[in-house]
């Protein structure tokens, strides 16, 4: 359970995937036809809420030039609020036109990294977020003259902002694809806190993304029946979110059950309705899907190499086999298996698994289940594809301590498994090749992980509407997961691991202060570094990749180390607010040090929710 700190501390958000800094739209645009009449009526209006937004930002630049009262502070307060509304208004369309720019605007006040060939390079935070942190924080009086150079910088950022979305030519099935984007936005960060993590202004900025939504579907408007339901449910998610000002209270569940769903459905009626299609695109959250809690929801392949077509049953046999041969070891003595044990949800209950050697591996083992649907594996990051996962294992000299080459030779002897290597790599012209080669070991071992993706949980059945698949305690905790607990500002709903919706492009990595025992005071930090070995940029020390909980309750100990050896102790030490509340002292902690005053019953229905993510159906067959 990760809270996000958005201070000017050391955390990065890693792009594992292919990218780069450039602002390109997080889809492309089709440029090579005129734009849609409808389209670009809706342009039109995002043009207008960018200038207001741009008029807003002035008012917020005048509001910080004077803090030396408490009226006039909070004066800018409500500057900077109406200026954020604004922006909610027109945030589908920059997120979708301009995503680097948008990230600009209203990215989280963290030092910025990015891989490229040479080292990481690190830039600082801009935008909202870092204003934010200024004028609600202790003393905003002090940091008048930082506000100032940030209020300014943001304007410079709207400014390159409206010539961009000025120039855009625009479809009508690309303005749909922005509306089911942002529905997906608002309940995967917007309503669980993500970008207003010190005003606490998620829930009416969330209602101002909805009014967005209404203004970009605006110029679709006809006679047609449908439009009815879709503003009968538009109206009622926003009366929702108006019914408490206090986000810890919000009842999470039965705003995503009984608004956000609804209407995420009712506006994809309406798009086929008006016979609108939908991009060609292959994402992570599928085209076809409608919300982001539908059963078949995600496309594993998406996170697969780019010419992974698709992995036939076959595939899947061969990787389940090698994953438990012990031919893939330097000296036949260990498989995947060995660590990543199937009845043990693909952990094997050990602080850190004993290495080849006979020392302790540095870190816990994993599981592998749901695997799949992150960007990027280990807990350092350090490899983008599962395929590269293998070969780091399989060639570590303290895990499998063998060469793929190596091994490829000597499985060729096997043959039975040539068998199944034929059956698993046939040409659809059909000939016959059963070569049994590196690339092919680690394709069949990455289907094999793929296809340990199960998503069907108590949570999930209760987030597509059967609500009486949770406890009255698991319905409990889910709200404190969501709300109080600030747990989904980093294990994003649904998939509750640390890769961003709605485009899942980058995973994030956070500096929690893990000690090297459960202490809850004189605590010393872990000495692993993290992903600092990997990138040496100075935010990534100690930093880990946020991991899934799916299955969580199986899988203890719990952190990279293990050090904690329950939920409840997991809790404890989140509750505390980390390291920094133990006696770590790290300067770039990127887990806010205040305590989150959870009590004893919100602790204990949080761990009956976290229970209640538990799925291995389908994944433990040997």
């Amino acid at each position: 359970m990760v809270r996000r700190v958005r201070g000017l501390v050391a955390a990065v958000l890693v792009t594992a995937a292919a990218g780069s800094c450039v602002d390109t739209p997080s889809v492309v645009p089709e440029q090579a036809r005129a734009g849609d009449p409808r389209a670009m009526r809706a342009l039109a209006s995002w043009r207008a809420d960018m200038d207001s937004l741009v008029i807003r930002a002035a008012q917020l630049d005048s509001a910080v030039s004077t803090l030396a009262t408490d009226d006039e502070v909070q004066r800018a307060r409500r500057a900077f609020a109406a200026a954020r509304v604004s922006f909610k208004h027109v945030e589908l369309a920059l997120e979708y036109y301009a995503p680097t720019t948008s990230r600009d605007i209203n990215g989280a006040a963290l030092p910025h990294a990015e891989e490229h060939e040479g080292p990481e390079i690190v830039t600082p935070p801009t935008g909202f977020q870092v204003v934010e942190e200024a004028l609600f924080g202790a003393d905003p009086q002090a940091e008048r003259e930082a506000l100032q150079t940030e209020v300014r910088t943001l304007r410079q950022i709207l400014t390159r902002a409206s010539t961009m979305l000025g120039a855009q030519v625009v479809t009508d099935d690309r303005v749909w694809d922005a509306v089911k984007l942002e529905m997906a936005r608002i309940v995967s960060l917007g309503i669980t806190g993500f970008d207003s993590p010190v005003a606490g202004q998620s829930l009416p900025e969330a209602d101002a993304a909805l009014e967005g939504i209404a203004r970009a579907i605006a110029p679709f408007r006809s006679n047609n029946p449908g439009w009815s339901r879709v503003d009968s449910l538009l109206r009622g998610a926003q009366r929702g979110l108006r019914v408490s000002g206090d986000r810890d209270a919000f009842n999470h569940l039965a705003f995503l059950v009984q608004h956000a769903n609804p209407l995420t459905r009712a506006l994809n009626a309406q798009r086929i309705v008006l016979g609108i299609g939908q991009p060609d695109e292959r994402r992570a959250f599928r085209m076809q899907a409608i919300t982001l809690f539908d059963s078949g929801a995600f496309d594993v392949l998406a996170f697969a190499p780019i010419d992974t077509r698709d992995e036939p049953v076959a595939r899947v046999a061969l990787g389940r086999a090698l994953f438990h041969d012990a031919r893939l070891s330097g000296d036949n003595s260990r498989a995947c298996s060995a660590c990543h044990v199937p009845e043990r949800a693909f952990t094997d209950s050990l602080k850190a698994s004993p290495g080849r050697r006979g020392q302790p591996l540095p870190r816990n083992t994993p599981t592998v289940i749901n695997i799949g649907l992150q960007v990027g594996s280990f807990s350092d990051l350090r490899t983008t594809y599962l395929e590269d996962q293998v070969t780091e294992v399989v060639q570590n000299v303290d895990e499998m301590h063998a060469r793929l080459a190596e091994v490829s030779t000597s499985l060729a002897s096997d043959t039975a498994l040539v068998t199944q290597f034929r059956a698993a790599f046939a040409r659809r012209t059909g000939r016959v090749d059963s070569a049994i080669t590196p690339a092919r070991i680690r394709a069949a071992l990455a289907a094999y992980m793929r296809s340990l993706t199960s998503l069907n949980a108590p949570v999930d059945r209760a987030l597509r509407g059967d609500t009486s698949a949770l406890s009255t305690d698991e319905r409990a905790g889910f709200n404190v997961f969501v709300g109080k607990g600030r747990c989904a500002t980093c294990h994003f709903l649904p998939l509750t691991n640390g890769t961003v919706p709605p485009m899942y492009q980058k995973s994030e990595v956070e500096v929690l202060g893990v000690p090297t025992r459960p202490v809850t005071s004189g605590a010393r930090i872990d000495p692993d570094v993290g992903r600092h070995r990997i990138a040496g940029a100075a935010p990534n020390k100690y930093a880990f990749r946020t991991p899934s909980l799916r299955n969580v309750a199986l899988t203890a100990p719990y952190m990279h180390n293990g050090a904690y050896p329950t939920l409840e102790s997991v809790i404890d030490f989140y509750n505390r607010g980390g390291g920094a509340g133990i006696g770590v002292a790290l300067d770039n902690q990127t887990l806010p040090a205040d305590r989150l005053h959870l009590t004893t019953r919100e602790q204990r229905v949080l761990v009956q929710f976290l229970r209640a993510l538990t799925d291995t159906a389908g994944t433990q067959r040997r």
